[in-house]
């Protein structure tokens, strides 16, 4: 017997004592689990409460012939592997065995070499069999999984909201969804069939031997087509070869009607234009003359000059507003442009400084700067005026939250290949469930100040922008030595050994 298999367990049925007792010691003295029944009631009674891999069955029993009880057997459990045993051997009786099932046939008296042999070759093809019934089972729940899968994924392909036309080598459409033949204008007849040149859609030169050519790789364009009513269309095409072979290419097309997000797009930019003049120009002009009643004296009328302050400040709110809105949309948009040259960082932190001095002074905020190490190893690439805009929204917000007496620090510091810098504060921290939304749109942190209602909610989203298109990163956290806040930035330095 193979070694590591099960041995057993074994069903002896035979009705003469001598046997049962015989068959139960040359099979146990092998460590096989091992049965008696003697009648075929009993040991299809037996079979049925127990479970047994191999049937040790008389031909001749006194109540069932010991075929009709494998026949019984079998209906309970077809993988059950039978040796059928009888004194009266004959051609005829041999055969009968085998027609009820039996694998293996066994005279007496038992010659105990040709009992033991037949069992474990009966064991062997019992559990060979159970197993590959459990593979196939296996095999049978596979398929119908991916059955499933298919009628959905087909499911699916028919009720995309996006164009898809699977084209054979030769060109021909093989399959197409509803909305690729209502973005290639089908008309009575059926699109399935035509080569894809017929449908008059057109596509650029060269375009589908570039995705045959580029296998695994998308090959995109951007159409502008005019539709059987004289409409313009915005199509998006994407094309997918499906074939590692671009000898024999069997080519994915998505088609994408961009029409309506065109028009947002166009309408958007419109806006925005708006906003640009007919609000920022305004805003301007009503600056500037605010600006001159400043100058005039107010001596006897203090609460003037209190109101021309507040509507100073709300002016520039609003200005810093619709700069916000701008630079947002072109950060959107990828066409906000940066003019990269190597920036010292202790330099810029410095002109900060000189910028929010007068604002710190008016909030009775002290500013203060630290660098460790030399200033020429604290170089990176970056956008001047753009990494300004970056430091003094953090420390307009550091000063802003701050109290008065309070301290705003800047450090900067290399550290693993990097350039630093953190910008501290002695606020009052961000409540630890409002951390991770920090830098989103709009979002505006729970704090019982009234200058939380003068942010627009996109300065920080702008920053963490304007540093991810240097290629660094920032984070925020509470401080642990003091209340307040620490804004960390890393960034890749410009030198030779960052390279």
């Amino acid at each position: 017997m193979t070694e590591g298999m099960i041995k057993g367990p074994i069903l002896v049925v035979d009705d003469e004592r001598f046997f049962q007792d015989l068959l139960l010691k040359i099979l146990s003295e092998e460590g096989y689990d091992v049965s008696v029944a003697g009648s075929g009631s009993e040991a299809i009674r037996m079979f049925g409460e127990g479970s047994f891999q191999v049937v040790v069955l008389d031909l001749v029993l006194p109540d069932i012939m010991g075929t009709e009880v494998l026949t019984r057997l079998r209906e309970l459990d077809q993988d059950l592997v039978a040796i059928m045993i009888t004194a009266y051997a004959s051609l005829e009786s041999a055969i009968e065995a085998l027609k009820a099932g039996a694998y293996d046939y066994i005279r007496k008296p038992i010659v105990r070499e040709d009992l033991l042999r037949s069992v474990e070759r009966a064991l062997e093809r019992q559990q060979l069999a159970a197993h590959n019934r459990m593979l196939f089972r296996q095999l049978e729940a596979r398929l119908a999984e991916v059955k499933a899968l298919s009628r959905e994924k087909e499911e699916v392909f028919r009720i995309l909201d996006e164009g898809l036309v699977v084209l054979e080598e030769n060109g021909r459409i093989m399959d197409l969804n509803p909305m690729a033949e209502r973005i290639l204008g089908k008309g009575e007849s059926p699109l399935a069939g035509v080569d894809f040149h017929d449908t008059g859609f057109p596509l650029p030169d060269g375009f589908l031997p570039s995705v045959a050519a580029n296998a695994g790789r998308p090959v995109r364009a951007m159409l502008e087509i005019t539709g059987k009513g004289g409409e313009h269309r915005d199509i998006q095409l994407v094309g997918l070869s499906l074939s590692p072979d671009p000898s024999v290419p069997k080519i994915l097309l998505g088609l994408r009607d961009m029409t309506e997000v065109k028009n947002l797009q166009r309408r958007r930019e419109e806006f925005l234009a708006i906003v640009t003049h007919d609000l920022r120009t305004p805003l301007t002009s009503l600056k500037g003359f605010i600006e001159l009643l400043m100058e005039e004296r107010y001596e006897q009328n203090t609460m003037v000059m209190d109101y021309l302050k507040i509507i100073d400040a709300e002016t520039d709110r609003m200005v810093s507003l619709i700069n916000d809105i701008l630079d947002l949309d072109r950060l959107d948009s990828d066409s906000l442009h940066l003019d990269i040259r190597p920036q010292v960082l202790p330099e810029l932190l410095e002109y900060t400084e000189k910028i929010m001095e007068g604002y710190g002074r008016q909030r009775d905020v002290n500013l203060r700067s630290t660098v460790r190490g030399r200033a020429e190893d604290l170089v990176f690439l970056g956008d001047r005026n753009r990494f300004l805009q970056v430091l003094t929204n953090l420390y307009s917000n550091a000063i802003r939250f701050s109290p008065r007496g309070g301290i705003v620090e800047s450090v900067a510091f290399r550290e693993a290949g990097e350039v630093v810098v953190e910008i501290l504060d002695e606020g009052p921290g961000v409540p630890p469930e409002e951390m991770e939304r920090i830098f989103d749109k709009y979002h505006q942190v729970r704090q019982p100040f009234p200058e939380r209602a003068k942010g627009s909610g996109l300065g920080l989203t702008i920053v963490k922008r304007i540093v991810e298109m240097h290629g660094g990163r920032i984070r925020m956290e509470n401080r642990g030595d003091k209340q307040g806040s620490r804004f960390i930035i890393r960034l890749p330095t410009g030198d030779e050994e960052s390279g």
